[in-house]
This record gives C-alpha cells, sequence and structure tokens, in this order.
C-alpha cells in the first residue's frame, strides 16, 4: 500500500505541471488568435475617394456671357448620381478669396452637376468644386483664365485658402469645414486642411480663433495634425447662433503665416 501511496504521488507530481504547461499554451495560442483577429487587414472596406472633373463648355472663357461649369463626379469608375452637395466657389485670385461667390450646383444626371455662371471681367479665376459624396468630401480646384487667348491653365488639385507669403509661386491655401453640424453643449470637432500649392502643408503650427457678438472676448483652440495637412481640434460653443471660425497657421522659422476666415451656425 505504500509503494501504491507513493506511485500515485509522484504521478501526480509528473502530471499536473504538465497539465499547467498544456493550458499555458492554449491560453497563448487563444491570446495570439484574438490579436491577430484585432489586427487584420483594416484596408478591407476602406471608401474611395470620389473624383472630380471640372470642365467648361466653351475656352477660353468669355466676359459678361453666361457660360456651363460641370463637375463630373465618379466612384471606383462609377458615375456618382446622388452626391449630397457640389458648390462651385468661385473668385477672382487678384482680389483674393474673401470676395468668392458659392453657388449650388443642380444634379443633370449621369454623374454630371453643373452650374451657368458669368465672369464680369478679365483675369485669372480660381473654381473650387466643393464636392461631397458618401460621407467622403473632396475640394478640387481649376485655375482658369478669362478673356484670354491662352485660355485654360493649371491643374486639379485639392483644397482651398487665403495666404500671406508666396514661395516659388505657390500659394497656401486652407479649407475650413464649416458644413458639419454644430450644436450647442457638445463638443464640436473643427477641421481645416491646409495646402502649399498641391501638397498638403504639414508640421505646422494651427490654433482656431473662435468670435462672436455674444462673446465677451476671442477664444482659442490649438490643432492637431491627425493627417497630412488635415489640422483637427474640439470647443464646445456656448449658445446658439453665427459665430467666425479664423484659422491661423505658421511656421515662424520661415517666416510663413497666414490665415482664413470661416462663418459657421451653430445649432441648440
Amino acid at each position: 500500500m505504500e509503494q501504491l501511496y507513493k506511485r500515485s504521488v509522484m504521478m501526480k507530481q509528473f502530471i499536473m505541471p504538465g497539465l499547467f504547461t498544456v493550458l499555458l499554451l492554449l491560453l497563448a495560442a487563444c491570446g495570439s488568435q484574438e490579436v491577430k483577429d484585432q489586427t487584420g487587414d483594416t484596408d478591407e472596406g476602406a471608401v474611395t475617394k470620389p473624383h472630380v472633373e471640372v470642365k467648361f463648355d466653351e475656352e477660353p472663357l468669355p466676359v459678361n456671357k453666361e457660360t456651363t461649369i460641370q463637375a463630373i463626379v465618379t466612384q471606383d469608375g462609377e458615375e456618382v448620381t446622388d452626391a449630397e452637395k457640389v458648390e462651385f466657389e468661385i473668385w477672382k485670385k487678384s482680389d483674393g478669396q474673401d470676395t468668392s461667390e458659392m453657388i449650388e450646383a443642380e444634379n443633370q444626371g449621369n454623374g454630371a452637376y453643373a452650374i451657368t455662371y458669368s465672369f464680369d471681367s478679365e483675369g485669372t479665376y480660381k473654381v473650387y468644386a466643393h464636392t461631397t459624396a458618401n460621407d467622403v468630401h473632396v475640394m478640387p480646384l481649376v485655375e482658369v483664365e478669362v478673356g484670354k487667348e491662352h485660355g485654360k491653365k493649371g491643374n486639379t488639385e485639392e483644397e482651398h485658402s487665403d495666404d500671406h507669403k508666396h514661395s516659388e509661386g505657390k500659394e497656401y491655401t486652407v479649407h475650413f469645414m464649416n458644413d458639419a453640424e454644430f450644436k450647442t453643449g457638445k463638443p464640436s470637432q473643427l477641421t481645416a486642411h491646409i495646402k502649399h500649392g498641391e501638397k498638403p502643408f504639414t508640421g505646422a503650427q494651427v490654433r482656431f480663433e473662435i468670435s462672436s457678438y455674444q462673446m465677451d472676448k476671442h477664444e482659442y483652440v490649438d490643432a492637431k495634425e491627425d493627417e497630412d495637412g488635415e489640422y483637427t481640434g474640439t470647443y464646445t460653443f456656448p449658445s446658439a447662433g453665427d459665430y467666425t471660425v479664423k484659422v491661423h497657421y505658421e511656421k515662424p522659422k520661415e517666416d510663413i503665416h497666414g490665415h482664413q476666415e470661416s462663418q459657421v451656425n451653430v445649432r441648440k
């Protein structure tokens, strides 16, 4: 009996560590599978940005004569017939963006969205097609000559701005997403896209200046760069009404600084 007891104890001493090791291996395998599942292919189901081509019905563009401006919107090679919004922003380059007009386009079908517009004088104009399709926002730019023989000039680009400094003829452009929904009593995301020419303007110091007739003083929100050239911050608007949001951007060491104002309407 004593020998049987000793054998039983020896078997337990051998089996228990073995079972413990197996359990550890099983737990490790489950943990590895969980991490693998969480770090799978993040590109699956990613939304492709819409492609927008801006077209004119004649070139060179005439002065004081209605001309058609079209945005042809496609996504993954297919026509987007139900874009949430397409707006053309137009201004004369020499007058600055503060003089721009924003005109909502009509859906013409087959992925085409159009307006008719009359340019009142010769010169270089900027035409932005602010396009929101399937919850994705893009802002292609075309620079055109009006009343001049060399006609259309430049390439399509994305985004938009006010600039204080030029470098090699390239402008700093800013677009503040003022078509977002802003409500009182909860944090609102402020988003601005900044470019230098056709490239994202990265590594800048950016902050949002918020002001209103309802406020005793201006308030400032420091922005962080989430993606190249995209700067965001959060702010809780104290009450409903109209506000001015000024985007300040700078690189002090390079003597670059500028700003762009936008108007937003805040609801309860």
